[in-house]
């Protein structure tokens, strides 16, 4: 019966299509997407993006910009064979190497050992100190004995599990094989050693605070595995960003090491080059400027401070596109990105659904007495959850739209109605605007005649959404609305600051800002920033750090356009480069309501996806030529 629905629906929907195709409306959308699409190749615009500047590698500025990475090639090239013998041949690499291969296996007796370990070095201590021993940790010891006794790859059976190959086959990784560690470092002693050292430690610090020691093999493992394979912890930067609600500190954490791992991976391998391109160089000269800035500052303590934090998460840059170097990894890293933002759009909407740790703190209840919920998930502001939410959808929707498995397609397009459902659910009006940006330019540049569909859709908006969206929507640029009113008093203050301090700014952070605004604000409205990105970066770091940021977003558009040039028409690589692109000048419109950068793990994303466009769109270009 259902089946018999479907193929009517099916049916219907094709006779449809093939009635609209042929009728005179059609026709006419059909000249009008012509003229417009042939007005835009010959515009200004477009053969400005077009051109591509060979004399950007070859500038003075960037040759100063990129002196660090010169230098780093010029030292492998001396010492990068010897460098590499001596890590190959040192028995404490060899240890780290047996670790991560047997932890990725889940070799039974490897596992056994450092278990076993840990919970006799653990009662040992336990004993001296109280006379006692935790019967849980006995438990345990002879559980790990019993797995000693054994010596089995346990993650070889991943690749027999049917569960796992339709998990698989649902989220569009196919091609993984859980046979990915070195069979040789899975027999011998030296795996057994690096076990029972790691298991010792494990056992010392548990016996001080039981849930950091639970989390030493693994932070081990992690560490050990990103100085090995440095590309995973792009891998681990993307998927965790959001997650990590308590803290950026271990984003950071995670950033620095990918980095000092790719520097030391390229210091091992002559051959090594990084790659230098102009979003890397005004991205460099970005981090000069605010430097500068910092240093100049009226709390030069605290931005300097932060400063470090921007330091570290613009550079993160140069990992992205050093390492995601095939589309298989550009792709992987996309779809990590889209499940990550996935969970964190479901956590938003069970929190609306349970009214979970929400309140009414971002609502004016006069305006809407009736709203008394947020979501914010686990980035603690319903605002910085809809501008990260931006960044995903585009993504999670071209997964959707051009998968070519129709359940991983089903997957994603469900990705896309959970993140879509999120934004909504934060009821931040300058990220609905930011998306229907997004939607605006996708629909343009992907396939004009979509906008006789958008138009429709957009007809039938009020009838569908909740009087509490649409007055939410009403309500935009209306004064009497507390939050509008907050954003214009605090513009108004800011603009005085620019107006004394347009040259250098004033410093960067909150303790910079806070010490001149209160001389410039109005109605006495208390902010720690001005709500605006891009007034912000005018205030901090003054004319010069606004005129390079645009700089490196002008980049970033050329270099889009000039890999979505080479692609074949609504190809899935076209159709990623516009959709990434489009998410970011969604990003870039809300900026202009908010201060986008205020939450680092935000900053963090929007210049991990920034690096993946690049590398997507080199790759491309690689590819093509």
């Amino acid at each position: 019966m259902n089946s018999m629905i479907i193929s009517c629906a099916i049916s219907v929907c094709k006779t449809v299509k093939e009635k609209f195709k042929a009728s005179k409306l059609n026709s006419a959308i059909e000249r009008v997407y012509s003229v417009i699409g042939r007005s835009w190749q010959n515009s200004v615009i477009t053969r400005a993006v077009k051109t591509e500047n060979s004399k950007t590698k070859n500038s003075i500025l960037s040759r100063v910009m990129m002196s660090p990475f010169t230098l780093l090639e010029k030292i492998s090239v001396k010492i990068g064979n010897k460098l590499s013998d001596r890590i190959e041949k040192s028995v404490i690499c060899e240890l780290c190497r047996s670790y991560v291969q047997n932890a990725m296996a889940l070799n039974s007796r490897f596992m056994g050992i450092m278990a076993l370990s840990m919970s006799i070095v653990y009662n040992i201590l336990k004993f001296t100190s109280t006379g006692y021993i935790n019967k849980y940790i006995i438990i345990l010891s002879v559980v790990s004995a019993f797995f000693v006794i054994f010596n089995v790859n346990i993650m070889g059976f991943c690749n027999t599990s049917k569960l796992v190959e339709f998990i698989k086959h649902c989220l569009g990784f196919d091609k993984v094989s859980f046979d990915f560690w070195d069979d040789l470092r899975t027999t011998g002693r030296i795996r057994l050693v690096a076990g029972a050292m790691v298991g010792v430690l494990t056992g010392a610090v548990m016996y001080v605070s039981p849930i950091i020691g639970i989390l030493v093999p693994f932070a081990v493992f992690g560490m050990l595995l990103v100085l090995q394979y440095p590309v995973t912890g792009v891998f681990a930067a993307v998927f965790l960003a959001p997650l990590i609600s308590f803290s950026s500190m271990p984003l950071a954490g995670v950033c620095v090491w990918t980095l000092l791992s790719l520097v030391i991976h390229s210091l091992c391998d002559e051959t090594f080059k990084w790659k230098r391109e102009g979003a890397g160089v005004a991205l460099l000269l970005f981090l000069a400027v605010l430097f500068v800035s910092s240093v100049f500052s009226f709390a030069r303590m605290d931005s300097l401070v932060v400063w470090a934090m921007y330091f570290v998460f613009v550079t993160f840059y140069f990992a992205v596109i050093n390492l995601i170097d095939t589309k298989e990894k550009a792709y992987g890293l996309l779809k990590v990105f889209a499940i990550s933002g996935a969970l964190v759009a479901l956590y938003g909407i069970m929190q609306y659904v349970f009214g979970w740790n929400t309140s009414n703190a971002w609502i004016d209840e006069e305006m809407f007495a009736e709203e008394t919920m947020r979501v914010y998930s686990t980035l603690a502001n319903p605002n910085v959850l809809g501008e990260y939410l931006l960044l995903v959808l585009p993504v999670s929707i071209v997964l959707g739209i051009k998968s070519k498995k129709p359940l991983t397609k089903l997957v994603y397009l469900a990705v896309s109605a959970i993140v879509f459902v999120c934004l909504i659910l934060t009821q931040s009006r300058g990220c609905w605007l930011g998306f229907m940006v997004s939607a605006a330019l996708f629909i343009t540049f992907y396939d004009g005649r979509w906008w006789m569909l958008a138009i429709l859709a957009l007809a039938f908006v009020p009838f569908v959404l909740p009087d509490t969206i649409m007055n939410r929507l009403m309500s935009i640029g209306d004064m009497g609305d507390s939050s509008t009113s907050y954003r214009v008093f605090i513009w108004m203050g800011t603009m005085g600051i620019v107006r004394n301090y347009f040259m250098g700014g004033i410093g960067m952070g909150e303790g910079a800002f806070a010490r001149v605004y209160p001389l410039f604000s109005y109605n006495s409205v208390i902010a720690p920033h001005s709500h605006n990105t891009f007034l912000q970066l005018l205030v901090e770091g003054g004319i010069p750090a606004l005129a390079v940021f645009i700089a490196i977003i002008t980049v970033f558009f050329k270099n889009t356009h000039n890999g979505y040039r080479v692609c074949e028409k609504k190809s899935l690589d076209s159709a990623m480069l516009l959709g990434i692109a489009s998410g970011v000048a969604g990003f870039l419109f809300q900026s202009m309501f908010d201060y986008t950068f205020y939450n680092y793990r935000v900053m963090a994303v929007f210049f991990m996806l920034i690096g993946i466009n690049i590398a997507l769109s080199g790759i491309v270009k690689r590819k093509r030529s």
